[in-house]
């Protein structure tokens, strides 16, 4: 069945931050693991649409993103450093704020869900924002593919 969430996305520049309206079309049956899912936005007066085939919407993102002006970032949890997948496997709206803590790898963040209850305390939409959000980089891990996604769309990884 498809479904339409309309929420507000925050979007980043070097002089100013805008929230814009944003739909997020995707598949909701339960075999959809590979469906398609749609990111539009209006910004200035003119519409972007990622798309992608990812449940998990990472490539969405990158793509909505790839097509957003240079000097415009979406700024949110999927963009986010600390917007973390669970590592023992992923499953859709999963995405886990882990503001605060650092990992080097996979398994230091499958030590932390093994402590932690982070369902419950830690658990964040895709496109929320806060005061804490940093761009992820290649310098500070996070499990979550957006950023190769979006170095793959414009040729920078292989």
């Amino acid at each position: 069945m498809n479904k339409t969430l309309k929420a507000h996305i925050t979007l980043l520049s070097s002089t100013s931050k805008t929230v814009c309206p944003v739909q997020i079309s995707y598949d909701d049956s339960e075999d959809s693991a590979d469906s398609d899912v749609k990111i539009r936005l209006t910004y200035n007066n003119t519409q972007y649409q990622g798309t992608g085939n990812d449940y998990l919407r990472e490539d969405a993102f990158a793509d909505l993103q790839n097509k957003l002006p240079d000097n415009i970032k979406l700024a949110c949890c999927m963009t986010c450093r600390h917007g973390n997948m669970c590592p023992y496997g992923n499953a859709e709206k999963l995405l886990f704020c882990t503001k605060g803590l650092k990992f080097s790898d996979k398994g230091d963040l499958c030590d932390l869900f093994d402590q932690t209850d982070l369902l419950e305390k830690r658990s964040v939409a895709s496109i929320g924002f806060c005061d804490d959000f940093v761009y992820q980089s290649d310098d500070f891990y996070t499990y979550n593919d957006y950023l190769y996604r979006l170095q793959k769309m414009k040729g920078q990884t292989d």
